[in-house]
């Protein structure tokens, strides 16, 4: 029985807080490694696409890609590689510590959307090297400096695939603006509180503003309430637990921080159309 989704550490795989591997005209985007199923990870992953196609699966959206494209998967997100086929490129796993906090704030504002970021010839070129320069210090981690040199190759590395994602931006604040830096630390709230902070409220308390402010400023940046955002949270959540374990659905609730398990069946079913258990039964099929 499943009762939980897999989580794949990195520090399982790496003590340096930071995995690559390049993949070269491969059938397969995890060379040298199982294949593997859906699951979270509690990291960052990047996933540079410099040729090929592929397509994947995150939390629930499909994706594909096709030619130069970088991909961003959030930790905690669910997602599996469906098919890749003769792509080349980078996957490069990243220790949330070692991603800055002015790339983390970028990222969180478009995690919604989870769409790829496509790649000029030039920009392909500006990752390639940098990437390729990166992985050379990354093979020989243990040489003199190589360490510092590898992290602060990541940060540019990062620094280029923010910047292609407020480029790709079209009608929105990609300033450092302060609506920009209030929505960036209400998501970081939000994913560490969701299941036992559910008022906006609550979380403009904890930011220490109003709640119409908060609601002004995450409306303006995301084009989302704060009410709908703790919402999709949730039933994002929710989505993944039904799918992927073996959970009865008062075991969900439960795990969601709701103490009445009708309320959030109700709640499951305004939003989504059905209910939690049929929802089950139809992704199952």
């Amino acid at each position: 029985m499943r009762s939980r989704i897999p989580v794949h550490k990195l520090t399982d795989r790496s003590i340096d807080g930071l995995e690559i591997i390049r993949f070269n005209n491969a059938e397969g985007m995890d060379e040298g490694r199982a294949p593997v199923g859906a699951h979270r990870d509690d990291h960052y992953i990047f996933i540079f696409q410099e040729s090929g196609e592929s397509s994947f699966m995150l939390d629930f959206k499909p994706l594909q890609v096709s030619g130069a494209a970088v991909m961003c998967i959030f930790p905690g997100q669910v997602h599996q590689a469906i098919a890749p086929y003769h792509v080349t490129g980078w996957f490069l796993a990243l220790d949330t510590m070692l991603v800055a906090e002015e790339y983390r704030k970028v990222f969180e504002q478009y995690l919604l959307s989870n769409d790829p970021i496509m790649l000029d010839d030039r920009q392909r070129d500006s990752l390639s090297s940098c990437m390729a320069l990166l992985y050379e210090k990354y093979q020989h981690i243990d040489g003199p400096m190589n360490k510092q040199i590898a992290y602060s190759l990541a940060t540019s590395y990062i620094g280029m695939i923010a910047s292609g994602y407020l480029l790709q931006a079209k009608g929105q604040d990609t300033g450092n603006s302060r609506p920009q830096q209030i929505s960036g630390q209400f998501r970081s709230l939000l994913l560490l509180h969701f299941k036992s902070v559910k008022s906006p409220s609550a979380y403009a308390e904890m930011m220490n503003i109003s709640a119409a402010y908060l609601n002004e400023a995450v409306k303006r940046i995301t084009g989302f309430t704060v009410s709908y955002l703790i919402q999709h949270e949730i039933i994002l959540e929710a989505k993944r637990l039904l799918y992927y374990t073996d959970l009865s659905i008062k075991e969900i609730a439960f795990e969601l921080g709701f103490n009445d398990h009708t309320y959030f069946s109700r709640l499951f079913t305004a939003t989504v159309g059905c209910s939690a258990g049929r929802f089950r039964a139809a992704c199952r099929k």
